[in-house]
């Protein structure tokens, strides 16, 4: 699945901004490079080679690499990747699920896409997050929240129709979250070379349902 670059955020959402083409070569070159090989290791003069520039360019828009670091949460916030993610996500929240099984593998699937679509701008945000409480602030207020508040009304019902074990929902959200998060992080981000395998991603989705439902013995999809 082809990975989304900056532009093509912006693009796809028509957002309106202030940066030249060029700029936002600069920075969805540096997006890609960071991930790839880390903030240190990264040259500005690779940055310049892959957008397409000469390595005084950046310097015009940027006075020092740290600043054009810095410059990616406020790029990625005018990309709207936090509203992509949440507006793609509610319509997994927003529909009816016949079972809790239907829901865990519809979340699986749709996260697993997201990602492999980002993976790079998200790789990214993860090493910038413990760095810049903005955009911490950012991620809570457009993403964590608004997911968490959703999610537990439909893990009220699920609980309600004695699908679920008798936990705060919350604490079920959180399990399931650092569950797939913790799979999907570690094949699609941290180490890519591992692969998602169809049979693990089965094992996860059992794992879960073991691990919060009553009746271990899944229901017929």
């Amino acid at each position: 699945m082809e990975k989304k670059s900056l532009k093509e955020l912006m693009n796809l959402n028509n957002v309106e901004h202030n940066m030249t083409e060029k700029q936002i070569n600069i920075l969805s070159a540096a997006i890609e490079l960071f991930s790839e090989k880390g903030y240190e290791a990264t040259a500005t003069s690779e940055i310049a080679k892959k957008a397409g520039v000469a390595e005084g360019t950046i310097f015009r828009y940027y006075k020092t690499k740290k600043d054009l670091l810095f410059a990616i949460p406020a790029a990625l916030s005018k990309a709207s990747l936090f509203e992509i993610f949440i507006n793609d996500f509610n319509e997994i929240l927003n529909e009816e699920h016949e079972t809790f099984e239907r829901f865990l593998r519809k979340i699986v699937l749709n996260r697993l896409k997201f990602v492999n679509e980002t993976g790079p701008i998200l790789k990214v945000i993860i090493q910038e997050v413990p760095f810049h409480p903005e955009l911490r602030s950012k991620i809570l207020s457009t993403v964590i929240f608004p997911v968490i508040k959703k999610g537990t009304s439909i893990i009220d019902k699920f609980k309600e129709q004695g699908d679920l074990i008798d936990i705060p929902s919350i604490s079920i959200i959180r399990l399931i979250a650092t569950s797939i998060f913790g799979y999907i992080f570690l094949h699609n981000i941290a180490l890519p070379e591992l692969k998602n395998n169809d049979d693990e991603l089965e094992y996860l989705i059992q794992y879960i349902i073991n691990g919060v439902c009553l009746n271990n013995k899944t229901k017929n999809l």
